[in-house]
């Protein structure tokens, strides 16, 4: 059968609807059809599993590429303790107050939250300064300071909670604990044990570069 008409076809010679899948040209499983910057059909080449396709502007075909991880967290650990450690002299001593992490990732930091439950025993009206050290395994990484302080013969239960990030560069299990010492040398319990204090926690927080 000859056809009658322009070769190629124009637009008002082909019916709406008229092309089928069938009739198209074969082309790559996962490809996507778009145009180029002269306006002429073209496709964009298939990704990767996981894969994001992202505009490059105008003139510029899509790509797919990697999803940023960045700022994701990629993992979560918490970790209590009830029990109670007291300082009376100017040694540092561990709270119990302990977690461990395994990164994904040795570019990822480490968000580190930690809560004390503590209470003055000093006798007498006075603020009791406290120092605390946190610990990436046996290597120091950061220093905080807070007051407990007590009214009379009126014990007073205080918290101290501050947070920080660490960047251990690596894929290891990290241990990070905590350890403190009372500035007065007097009877300090930093994590108390009784029904009216709550636990002392740390959380750590993996996230993405």
């Amino acid at each position: 059968m000859s056809y009658i008409g322009n070769s190629p076809a124009t637009s008002t010679e082909v019916a709406d609807n008229a092309i089928t899948l069938a009739k198209m040209a074969s082309g790559t499983d996962g490809n996507l059809i778009t145009y180029d910057a002269s306006g002429d059909p073209a496709y964009v080449t298939t990704g990767t599993s996981g894969q994001v396709l992202t505009s490059g502007g105008a003139g510029v075909a899509p790509t797919f590429q990697t999803a940023a991880a960045g700022g994701k967290v990629l993992k979560f650990v918490a970790a209590s303790t009830s029990s109670s450690v007291v300082s009376t002299t100017s040694t540092y001593v561990d709270t119990g107050i302990t977690a461990t992490i395994t990164p994904t990732s040795a570019s990822s930091t480490i968000y580190i939250m930690i809560t004390i439950n503590g209470l003055n025993k000093s006798s007498g009206h006075i603020d009791n300064r406290i120092a605390f050290k946190v610990f990436r395994d046996a290597t120091q990484i950061d220093i905080s300071y807070g007051n407990l302080w007590n009214k009379s013969a009126l014990y007073v239960r205080q918290s101290s909670v501050y947070s920080f990030e660490d960047s251990p560069a690596t894929t290891s299990a990290t241990t990070y604990k905590v350890q403190f010492v009372s500035e007065q040398n007097t009877s300090l319990v930093a994590v108390q044990a009784d029904s009216n204090s709550g636990k002392s926690t740390i959380t750590l927080m993996e996230i993405g570069a």
